[in-house]
């Protein structure tokens, strides 16, 4: 996720991570909180952010929609992270597949997919096209 000083971030998470992602972006940074996919998109008219991780969020795991929901809040080369973890009879593959392939039908580019014991991260880019 690496969020350097300075960094906005949207946190889509019921958990304290947060806490800590707002210590690394320190007092000129911004992070924002929201329970859920849809609680997220509250900040889509006003804000926009460098980063947007998600964790342990099902929705992402299925729905292409509420994927795509989060495009519009990123700024031009902003990063989604969707973080999971694979359950009982699952294995860290299929969860990685899964989430990439529900982001990349709701137009995401993947950039990396990282792998730790049962936790799955997810790294994605909002696949915009750029003209100049």
């Amino acid at each position: 996720l690496d969020p350097c000083p300075g960094t906005s971030v949207l946190a889509i998470d019921a958990g304290p991570a947060s806490a800590v992602v707002a210590e690394h972006v320190g007092p000129h940074g911004r992070v924002r909180v929201a329970p859920s996919v849809t609680r997220a998109h509250e900040f889509a008219q006003r804000e926009k952010f460098d980063r947007i991780y998600a964790l342990d969020i099902p929705d992402l795991r299925e729905d292409t929609a509420a994927a795509a929901a989060g495009a519009p809040l990123l700024t031009d080369d902003g990063q989604l992270w969707v973080i999971d973890e694979a359950g009982p009879g699952e294995d860290t593959g299929t969860v990685s597949m899964t989430v990439s392939t529900v982001l990349a039908r709701a137009g995401f580019v993947i950039v990396d997919i990282l792998e730790r014991g049962s936790r799955v991260a997810v790294w994605a880019a909002a696949g915009r096209r750029h003209h100049g």
